[in-house]
């Protein structure tokens, strides 16, 4: 007998919706679907051969009797007995399959199905031929999830025998999803009357697109379907599934997965060999249009792990992600998969299904995609190169040291290199610092205790400050480090669309690259006042003074940020990214009385004086259409 008495669950029902909070919209989906399949696993280990049937389909019995509309997933898995039923579904966690951390956690489908429908979860169960039904529901009287109970007879049950009349119905042609063995969960919603197929504010394919987008292959022998109706109306659709596509019909789809979509519409594919991970990419053709809605063909980045999706990122985040990865340009023809080598590390998923954890904390990204980044793959940089070809993207570096010069002693970030000769001593905590030589006390004491435990070979080479009790260094030589500027803009086809929108300047670190859009408004305002003062000059020579006199100034910005990397107070790496941001880079080139007076000086060197100059020469107040138009006074 235990000595421990089991702890118990107080308020299962507020548990189990604030579990759902943490969850998708949508993640009812992946958990049913992945209950079919673990389903059908379990009744081929019975011995069954053959294809296995997965189906999203209607509750067709419903629409005919009532013209409602019911979600209904059917699988031709093992069944469940009565018993089962009240194993598996009536407790919070428990599961048919293998429950651990890396596969099956037995609550999904009972916390996001069951939050999402409290009218209830119908789950109809054939084993051997004989069916059974139960209502996994939130009774609000009582204010507690948990199964229906039904009068049968003179007894009370939660489940009770159905005919096979129940079984789902299919139109000509389409597989029979239960035979003997199966099961089908009805989504009832909200309300006795919801349409839980149609989801306002989503796609008529929502279904379709999530389910191929989730899933980078499915299953061996396993066929997944999902009924695609004609109309986008509901009050247009059939009652029945043998009414065939076309103006009031419908038909089945099959669902693919990512790695079949991605093969077919990608003109190149490949892999990389990370350090505990595979990099999985693919570039999509420049037009890609692929039509019907039946998956998300935009480019974006996830993570890959036992054949589904996970941290999938799109858009601007997407993007952002593969510039880390050395993909500058281009980004929105990659498709990017990283698939952790669950033999070297620890991944699992969070319990939302959405993230991947390695022991509790996020995945290396920045490792891997440094590796990325120093072999790039010869396409994707033959794609990036040809999108370069033939653009001045700017490259003002001469013009930038030589005028950088003169102060050049205030943008000096120090580095000291290891030495047993060396009169300094480091510790890579504080700037600044004494000579090993001298009994003299530095102007800011380290704590005791306070100092990082630091590894691995590049903390043994280089200290990064001085300290009075670290190791013996001397200063080492210093490196260029100034950043790389590149223009980018929509016409020249280096800037995509929702890049830099209304910013003008990103800096990636990974790369010490500054990317300067030429299309941020302030500039082109620029660039007209310029015109329209010097118009003998050639437009390649105001394009040119803009660009020196930005480059100079982001320049500058950046190293400035930099040389105070290190002191305590910025040693939180999200303060210099907020120093470093475009929002940041925006501000710091707004200022445009010093800057537009260079650009002018510089122009009336080359062109003559402007068509307004005064007896003042070109050191002239800014108009009023400059400082206007951009801000959207006009």
């Amino acid at each position: 007998m235990s000595s421990t008495s089991p702890i118990q669950i107080e308020n299962t029902t507020f548990l189990i919706e604030r579990l759902a909070q943490d969850c998708s919209p949508l993640q009812y989906v992946r958990e049913l679907t992945q209950n079919a399949f673990e389903a059908i696993q379990a009744r081929r280990v019975n011995g069954f051969i053959g294809t296995g049937y997965v189906q999203w389909d209607i509750d067709w019995p419903l629409a005919q009797e009532y013209r409602i509309y019911k979600l209904q997933i059917s699988d031709s898995g093992k069944g469940m007995s009565g018993p089962e039923i009240e194993q598996y579904i009536n407790r919070l966690s428990s599961s048919s399959g293998v429950q651990s951390f890396e596969q099956n956690f037995g609550i999904g489908a009972k916390i996001t199905a069951g939050v999402e429908n409290p009218v209830g979860l119908v789950y109809k169960s054939w084993q051997d031929g004989s069916g059974i039904m139960a209502q996994f529901w939130k009774d609000i009287d009582a204010d507690r999830y948990g199964l229906k109970q039904f009068q049968i007879g003179d007894d009370f049950g939660h489940y009770r025998p159905i005919p096979d009349t129940l079984k789902p119905q299919v139109g000509p042609s389409q597989p029979v999803p239960i035979d003997k063995f199966g099961t089908t969960v009805t989504l009832l919603g909200r309300f006795n009357d919801d349409n839980t197929y149609f989801r306002p504010g989503l796609k008529q394919k929502w279904l379709i697109e999530y389910l191929n987008s989730r899933y980078f292959e499915l299953p061996d022998e396993v066929i997944v379907q999902v009924r695609d109706f004609n109309n986008a109306d509901p009050s247009m659709w059939p009652t029945s599934p043998r009414v065939p596509m076309g103006p009031g019909g419908s038909q089945m789809r099959t669902i693919v997965g990512m790695k079949e979509l991605l093969a077919k519409n990608s003109e190149n594919q490949g892999s990389l060999k990370l350090s505990k991970a595979t990099a999985h990419w693919w570039i999509l053709p420049a037009n890609l249009n692929v039509g019907g809605g039946v998956w998300n063909d935009r480019s974006h980045v996830a993570t890959l792990f036992q054949s589904e999706l996970y941290d999938i990122q799109r858009s601007q985040a997407a993007r952002s992600t593969l510039q880390t990865f050395g993909i500058i340009y281009g980004g929105s023809r990659i498709v990017l998969y990283i698939e952790p080598d669950s033999t070297q590390l620890n991944v699992y998923s969070n319990t939302s299904r959405s993230k991947l954890l390695v022991a509790g904390n996020d995945l290396p990204w920045d490792v891997w995609a440094s590796e990325f980044r120093s072999n790039m793959p010869t396409a994707i940089k033959q794609m990036m190169d040809q999108i370069l070809a033939d653009v001045d993207t700017g490259d003002y570096d001469d013009v930038v040291k030589r005028r950088l010069r003169e102060i050049r002693d205030l943008y000096q970030i120090q580095r000291y290199r290891r030495t047993p000769e060396g009169s300094l001593l480091t510790d890579g905590e504080i700037p600044g610092g004494i000579s090993g030589e001298t009994d003299a006390e530095r102007s800011r004491k380290v704590s005791a205790g306070s100092r990082p435990n630091r590894g691995g070979s590049q903390s043994d080479l280089y200290g990064a400050f001085i300290t009075e009790d670290g190791a013996p260094a001397e200063r080492s030589r210093q490196q260029n480090n100034l950043p790389v500027i590149q223009f980018i803009s929509l016409i020249s086809g280096t800037r995509e669309v929702g890049v830099l929108e209304d910013r003008a300047a990103k800096y990636i670190p990974e790369m010490n690259i500054i990317q300067v859009n030429e299309d941020f408004r302030v500039f082109v305002t620029m660039t007209d006042v310029l015109r329209g003062q010097y118009p003998h000059a050639e437009p390649v020579e105001v394009k040119r003074s803009i660009q020196q006199c930005l480059t100079l100034q982001l320049t500058e910005v950046v190293l400035g940020i930099q040389s105070l990397q290190g002191s305590p107070e910025w040693s939180d790496r999200t303060k210099l990214e907020a120093a470093l941001s475009e929002e940041a880079l925006t501000a710091a080139v707004m200022p445009r009385y010093a800057v537009f007076s260079q650009m002018k000086r510089q122009l009336g060197g080359r062109a003559g004086a402007s068509s307004q100059a005064s007896s003042l020469g070109t050191d002239l107040d800014l108009d009023d259409d400059l400082l206007a138009t951009d801000s959207g006074i006009v």
